[in-house]
């Protein structure tokens, strides 16, 4: 029995570590995004968690092991995690307004939440061991198993909470109940501890607490505007709210889609329009490829000004999908197909042929690099006809420090496109293209460049809710100056740093 708890305690330590390595990434996200920065932050603190817990336990099994210390080191990572979201919201927001730089921010929060619990997690395996070993020549043998069990909680924690856990019971719950899973398996161990009277009575009453405090902390709700989903999905914490006038869908923090309640297929945000442009290059099109649906704006209109014209819509998330359907006023029928898939693959997997593919792909405020490459857009040019066009939409400045983003996107589609438009899609009023806005890039397979006058009267003939009103915005948004491409690469499968350079 004693051989079997040894087992269970270093399987469940591991299987927390790793299930609370999983869901800190929605913790850091909503916040923080979720860069690359965010997950070295999260994989970095937890090693180092590890190091200095695995040393802390090697010394303490050197001092008189006891199982009342083994409850201790299982109890106190039990609070301290189920403590945690009561507290991340508040320090999340004060980090991200003190703002340490985009390296930092993540860095310091995952170091307040998730090192002090971690150090006490891995400290766990080899005091285990110290108590399992009861002879000398045996120690090698069972530090190898009980690591091995450990290792295996870990992947068991990593698959139930990434695959199973973050869509079913949100963070908040998981986090929880990774805490009181500690303190449960702390009561295993009573047995063993040799606890009476006062000092059993203490470790009870702490458990009750414990188990107790989950009842009186109201969830936050925010009164700015009505909310009327969250959810957590593989990809993102997908939020919808509404007001008087709209509904919005965001990716943690981000806003991604809005739509008007008196007119749900109207343009609501002004970038959408912007990227309403490739119908002004390609007034004819026939077939359109949408990748990244979000709230289905721009495929609601297109359906609405060009009936006739066959969609297909893109998304990888599943949920964004069925929301966009039951909240969004997006229905599928013989000319909109909704595809549950990464982009790149179903590019790679169809047959068709496209007058227009739009990319409108982020998960808060990343780029799936994927989707920026020069291979991505040798592949996306053999999808369109011949005299086809891709439209992009960035999170980026067009010039200046803030615009490396797009000017190695630029840099990378000329590899491929003969022709490439650029429109910084701001308000006359803001004509600054140092500043981080929607850019929209527009490639094209013509070798003949059209002027910005030829433009305009393409986009004069199209549906007035369908472009930027006036129309001479896009003249203002439009850009043919001089593009520094020096201080970017070539965005390639093997070396596109799209993280490095959305925040430099």
């Amino acid at each position: 029995m004693v051989h079997f708890l040894h087992n269970l305690v270093v399987f469940v330590g591991g299987a927390v570590l790793m299930a609370l390595e999983i869901a800190g990434s929605r913790v850091l996200a909503p916040y923080f995004g979720s860069s690359i920065f965010v997950w070295g932050s999260l994989i970095s603190v937890v090693m180092a968690a590890l190091s200095i817990g695995y040393y802390w336990g090697g010394w303490l099994s050197a001092r008189e092991p006891s199982y009342g210390r083994l409850l201790s080191l299982l109890m106190v990572p039990g609070v301290l995690i189920f403590l945690l979201p009561f507290i991340y919201p508040t320090v999340n927001e004060l980090v991200a307004r003190a703002d340490f730089g985009t390296r930092w921010n993540p860095l310091i929060a995952c170091s307040i939440y998730f090192l002090p619990p971690g150090i006490f997690l891995g400290s766990i395996s080899p005091y285990v061991i110290r108590l399992a070993a009861t002879r000398l020549a045996t120690v090698g043998s069972t530090a190898g198993t009980l690591y091995a069990v450990s290792t295996c909680g870990s992947i068991f924690g990593t698959l139930l909470t990434a695959f199973y856990l973050i869509p079913l019971m949100g963070v908040s719950n998981i986090i929880h109940a990774l805490g009181l899973t500690l303190a449960c398996l702390s009561l295993l161990v009573l047995p063993l501890v040799g606890l009476r009277g006062t000092t059993l009575w203490r470790a009870v009453t702490a458990l009750s607490v414990i188990g107790s405090i989950i009842v009186p902390w109201p969830s936050l709700v925010w009164a700015r505007i009505k909310t009327l989903l969250e959810k957590d999905t593989f990809y993102h914490r997908i939020r919808v709210e509404e007001d008087d006038e709209a509904r919005y869908m965001y990716f943690d923090r981000t806003l991604q889609s809005a739509m008007n309640l008196k007119d749900p297929t109207a343009l609501r945000l002004v970038y959408s329009r912007y990227t309403s442009l490739g119908f002004a290059f390609r007034p004819d099109a026939k077939k359109m490829l949408v990748v990244g649906l979000g709230g289905g704006s721009i495929p609601k209109k297109a359906q609405e000004e060009f009936p006739a014209m066959e969609i297909d819509a893109v998304e990888i998330d599943p949920e964004v999908a069925q929301i966009a359907k039951s909240h969004f006023n997006v229905r599928e029928n013989k000319n909109l197909k909704i595809h549950v898939q990464d982009g790149r693959m179903f590019l790679t997997r169809t047959s068709n042929q496209y007058d227009i593919i739009i990319l409108d792909a982020y998960y808060t405020d990343a780029m799936p690099f994927h989707l920026a490459t020069k291979e991505f857009f040798e592949l996306a040019e053999r999808r369109l006809t011949p005299n086809g066009i891709i439209v992009a939409n960035l999170i980026s400045a067009v010039n200046g420090p803030s615009g490396k983003i797009a000017r190695a996107f630029v840099k990378t589609q000329r590899q491929v496109f003969p022709q490439t438009y650029i429109f910084a899609a701001r308000r006359p009023e803001n004509v600054s293209i140092e500043t981080i806005q929607n850019v929209i890039v527009i490639a094209t397979r013509e070798k003949q460049r059209l002027d910005i006058k030829d433009i305009l009267k393409s986009a004069s003939t199209l549906g007035k809710g369908l472009l930027p009103d006036p129309i001479k915005d896009i003249a203002i948004a439009y850009y043919d100056g001089a593009l520094s491409e020096k201080d970017v690469p070539v965005l390639t499968d093997d070396y596109a740093p799209t993280d490095n350079l959305l925040h430099h």
